[in-house]
């Protein structure tokens, strides 16, 4: 027999030789059982990094409030969300809250039940803040670091994990899949293909070392409404709002301010969106766009500095925009260039 160098490896190698002093059956059998080998390393990494989510993550109950919002009966009953800080503020998702539940009770990890109130909503990214008593429990003292994963490091195809405990505060649901998107809805979510529906909004989506992705929301392309997205339900199409977003939006929601959509009566025709130049096809009257004397035919150049190539960079920069924030909007018209500051409004 020949020497072997570390061409062995090689699927020449391996069908010139290994036969020679394996089976068949052997060989499938020593393939399966290395593969069997490599899953169970993966499943056993999976559960360690699930145990270290589990002192954040809550289990919430939603009592009372209307049965119907925005025309759909309202979703009620549990969800799970995900402890901040021991000062007792929880993430979590809108979809659940769109019936105004009069009541709000937190189940922790060790079972202890508390109260909460709603202290703002995100209705821009679909997320809600909760507030419950300072967190004393020794199940989850003291409260581990939240490890947050970068999105800009995010891989298209590599593993992730969506958790929730809606179903059991005690034993956390897990779905796996892939990072199959980042930068989607407008720039507002990372898409996976793990199992995502109301038994884990709420929940995390972690990378394959535990780190936190983002929180579990339904949100779509089509729609802005609190409801969209719940369509896509265990569809292969799931969000998650980037961690990164939420930490910078925290100061303004632990205030009490609800976050609104901002609006600057700047729109384009549906098929000029995705592949149209930056000309405005049409200013809404009376909106902050036209108030700064934006008409229809300008073109914008920039926005706050950045440079706009096309129609989908303008939506997807607005469309991230919130009510209250002040726009810098540099457009041309005719010969001449203007700039202009453009106020969002909430309608």
């Amino acid at each position: 027999m020949p020497k072997l160098s570390y061409r062995l490896f090689g699927a020449k190698d391996l069908s010139r030789y290994l036969p020679q002093c394996l089976s068949r059956r052997r060989l499938f059998g020593l393939a399966v059982t290395l593969f069997l080998l490599h899953y169970s390393f993966s499943f056993a990494a999976a559960q360690i990094q699930i145990e270290s989510l589990v002192p954040r993550l809550v289990r919430i109950e939603t009592i009372g409030g209307l049965e119907k919002a925005g025309g759909e009966l309202a979703n009620t009953g549990t969800t799970s969300g995900v402890l901040l800080d021991n000062e007792g503020y929880i993430i979590t998702s809108a979809f659940n809250f769109l019936h105004n539940p009069s009541s709000i009770i937190l189940i922790l990890p060790d079972g202890t039940r508390r109260a909460a109130k709603l202290i703002a909503a995100d209705k821009l990214r679909h997320l809600t803040l909760l507030k419950t008593d300072t967190v004393k429990t020794a199940s989850v003292l003291p409260l581990p670091s939240l490890p947050v994963r970068s999105k800009d490091s995010l891989i298209i195809g590599e593993r992730c994990l969506a958790v929730g405990v809606t179903l059991s505060p005690t034993q956390p649901n897990v779905a796996a899949g892939i990072i199959s998107g980042t930068d989607r809805i407008w720039g507002k979510a990372v898409q996976t293909d793990a199992a995502v529906g109301p038994n884990n909004y709420g929940g995390v989506l972690a990378d394959g070392k535990g780190n936190v992705i983002g929180i579990l929301v339904p949100l779509s392309m089509m729609s802005d409404e609190l409801i969209a997205g719940a369509e896509f339900y265990d569809a292969g199409v799931g969000m998650a709002v980037p961690m990164e977003d939420i930490t910078a939006l925290l100061p303004k929601l632990k205030a009490g301010k609800d976050l609104l959509p901002g609006h600057t009566g700047i729109r384009y025709k549906d098929n000029q969106t995705f592949v149209g130049n930056t000309v405005i096809f049409q200013v809404e009257p009376h909106s902050p766009a036209a108030l700064a004397g934006i008409t229809s035919g300008d073109r914008i150049l920039s926005i706050d500095g950045k440079v706009m190539r096309s129609a989908l960079d303008v939506t997807k920069n607005l469309k991230l925009r919130y009510a209250g924030e002040t726009l810098q909007i540099e457009y041309q018209r005719n010969a001449g260039t203007q700039t202009v500051n453009v106020t969002a409004s909430s309608e």
